[in-house]
Parts: structure tokens; sequence; C-alpha cells
């Protein structure tokens, strides 16, 4: 497995909140499509970009289950995917 140091997820926030969703919401309201299919398609090629990478499947997963949102974090999601 590919192991990145010295690299923070934190330090890509901006360009996530700023620049990424915007495009994904954009996308979603321009083809009709719901916002969360459409996150759901770039995490699917995103995670299959990875796992070519060498990342390993259980990581992928390890890491879906650590991102999970508490009940009471839901009505804090990015505008546009409430």
């Amino acid at each position: 497995m590919t192991i990145y140091t010295g690299h923070r997820v934190e330090d890509h926030e901006d360009f996530i909140l700023e620049q990424l969703l915007p495009l994904i919401v954009d996308h979603a309201g321009a083809s009709d499509t719901p916002t969360e299919v459409v996150t759901f398609a770039a995490l699917l090629t995103l995670a299959t970009i990875l796992q070519a990478k060498g990342l390993d499947r259980d990581v992928l997963v390890c890491s879906i289950d650590a991102a999970r949102l508490q009940p009471h974090e839901i009505h804090d999601e990015p505008e546009g995917l409430q």
C-alpha cells in the first residue's frame, strides 16, 4: 500500500469546500440529478482510482466509517448536500 506521509486531509479543505463541492452541486443542478447521486458517482470513481494506486479496500471502508456524522451534526452539512 502507498503511504503518503507529511500530507493532511485538512490541508485541502478550501479546495474541497470552495471548488470541488460547488462543481458537484452545479453539475447535479445542470443535469437534473440529485446531488447525492453525483457525489456518490464521484466517490466511486475516486475510490477506484485510489484502489488502482494501491490503497486497500479495507482502508477505504475504515475511512468511510471514520467520517460518519453524528445525528446532531447532520444539520451542519455544506450547503447543497442538506
